[in-house]
């Protein structure tokens, strides 16, 4: 009996203890929020490296909102992409929202399309942003290019982060 109950408060021990990622991501995300961009930078760059779309988007934030040295749209743009291609949806639309003003990325209105679309998919609310932005974009694309976007939304599923396969810019 003694031994079943050491066992089950164990299992209950378990079950219920947080990830151990997420007190570097709450550390991460108390000095972005305090715009002390190199310590958040710091605490990400490892977890992105190994393929945390949640710490890659975020990176991404840091890169694309620091000023002086640390800040590059470039490097924004390779951690949003890395996210973005494993359904991370706050990196999908930064993503789109680059590929529409040419910032980090050629300016590219069917790939704008595709990433502020599968935003939307997954932010809540036919009002939201992503939708906005993703109609505001399809004003200004062609039928040919609004046809290839579409298509490209239809077939498109997440990938799994391969550090391999992360994008270099």
């Amino acid at each position: 009996m003694l031994r079943s109950m050491v066992g089950l408060s164990l299992l209950l021990a378990f079950a219920i203890a947080p990830p151990a990622v997420a007190a570097p991501i709450d550390d991460a995300n108390a000095a972005y929020q305090r715009g002390n961009y190199a310590a958040a930078e710091k605490l990400l760059l490892p977890l992105a490296e190994g393929g945390n779309a949640y710490a890659q988007y975020r990176l991404g934030q840091v890169y694309a909102e620091a000023t002086g040295e640390l800040r590059s749209v470039e490097e924004a743009a390779k951690w949003f992409e890395s996210a973005a291609l494993q359904g991370q949806p706050h990196a999908q639309y930064k993503l789109g929202i680059l590929y529409v003003n040419g910032n980090g990325v050629s300016k590219d209105f069917v790939q704008a399309y595709l990433w502020l679309s599968l935003s939307a998919r997954s932010i809540s609310g036919s009002g939201s942003e992503a939708v906005r932005q993703r109609d505001l974009v399809a004003a200004r694309m062609s039928a040919s290019q609004l046809a290839d976007a579409k298509k490209l939304v239809r077939a498109w599923r997440p990938m799994k982060f391969e550090t391999e396969a992360a994008p270099q810019r």
